[in-house]
């Protein structure tokens, strides 16, 4: 870990903070990312807890016979898996290639000094083992560790980083719902099921909360600085510039063709779980299959507990049902799933953390 950079340094707060997610962020930010420290936090065993107990809660309600979810995953193919497994990976080089053309579209120097800081490999690194801390501690505090690591190994403004990473979500927000609300009426028509309620909401109001945000910063600038301390104002002014930037018009199309191509590969994640469960699974359209895919991948964005886990698990087993899947059945859908979405990248992504030059 390296030292604070008194130049590039990101505002501190007080010396009595009250937001302990804002200070986890500012210490990630600082400091980079302790596994030991993060997975011996109080919080981030609670989160786990309260997953947990949303997961046993969920599939008691549900009446899920865990010997039959057994007998499914047993017969499933594990090729048609490993297919799945791969299309889901094949989503990080992808991302990684936005996340340069952000950058360079936001004026952030990644390609000066070392190539090897910079590179394809070093960038899917870097959302690797971000997407690796999403998954064990809460709070989204991977895109504070993704913003460390640009910072630790390229010298580059960590607020100019964290600007393009808020450009990212919001991308990934406007297209994941924006898909989302097309599988829903192609599935199901302008009758929404009662169930699917608290996805369509939660997916609206984080949109709600990113535009504003978006919008705040591009109207609001100067009204925002006016109520802000004045040690706060270089590191916004170098995340708002890096926000705005990233949004260019020329750049836009190559920016929307690459954040439907993320979230189609997240669909046909789940068209190969579903088909590796053989016929029985294949009564759901692709259109549902979409539907239901990007609907557990908005749950994720859940701060509650590491990754959405547990609220995805009980919401997408919910969702299958009304499907009319048999609850067993799409309890081993969301389990396996969530070991290519999920466990896999706690795995390897532990792996990777031990052996990484650059973490």
């Amino acid at each position: 870990m390296i030292a604070k950079d008194t130049s590039e340094k990101i505002a501190e707060y007080d010396d009595t903070p009250t937001d302990a997610a804002a200070l986890e962020q500012d210490q990630v930010a600082h400091e980079g990312f302790s596994l030991g420290k993060k997975l011996r936090s109080p919080r981030t065993l609670v989160s786990f807890a309260i997953a947990f107990a949303i997961i046993i809660f969920a599939f008691r309600g549900l009446n899920i016979n865990l010997q039959e979810i057994w007998l499914h995953i047993r017969r499933a193919n594990l090729w048609l898996l490993v297919a799945g497994l791969g299309i889901f990976y094949l989503t990080f080089p992808l991302r990684a290639f936005r996340w340069r053309v952000l950058l360079d579209n936001a004026d952030v120097p990644v390609r000066e000094g070392r190539k090897s800081w910079a590179s394809m490999p070093a960038l899917v690194e870097y959302m690797y083992l971000s997407w690796f801390a999403n998954c064990i501690v809460p709070a989204k505090l991977g895109d504070a560790y993704r913003g460390y690591l640009l910072k630790h190994n390229g010298h580059v403004s960590f607020s100019s980083t964290m600007g393009t990473i808020f450009a990212e979500r919001l991308l990934d927000m406007l297209g994941l719902f924006t898909l989302l609300v097309v599988s829903g009426w192609l599935t199901f028509g302008t009758h929404l099921p009662d169930g699917t309620g608290i996805v369509f909401g939660f997916g609206a109001l984080l949109v709600v909360v990113i535009l504003t945000g978006l919008a705040s910063m591009r109207w609001l600038s100067p009204f925002i600085r006016r109520f802000m301390p004045q040690k706060l104002h270089r590191f916004y002014g170098d995340f708002e510039h890096a926000a705005l930037r990233s949004f260019r018009p020329g750049i836009m199309p190559q920016l929307i063709s690459l954040t439907a191509g993320v979230w189609l590969l997240e669909g046909f994640r789940l068209f190969f779980v579903i088909l590796a469960l053989g016929p029985e699974g294949l009564n759901l359209g692709l259109s549902a299959i979409v539907f239901v895919a990007l609907a557990s991948s908005l749950l994720t964005a859940m701060p509650l507990t590491p990754a959405g886990l547990g609220v995805v698990e009980g919401t997408i087993t919910a969702v299958l049902t009304l499907f009319h899947v048999p609850a067993s059945l799409g309890g081993a859908v969301t389990i396996l799933d969530r070991v290519i979405n999920f466990w896999s990248i706690v795995v390897f992504g532990f792996i990777l953390y031990l052996v990484s030059k650059r973490k």
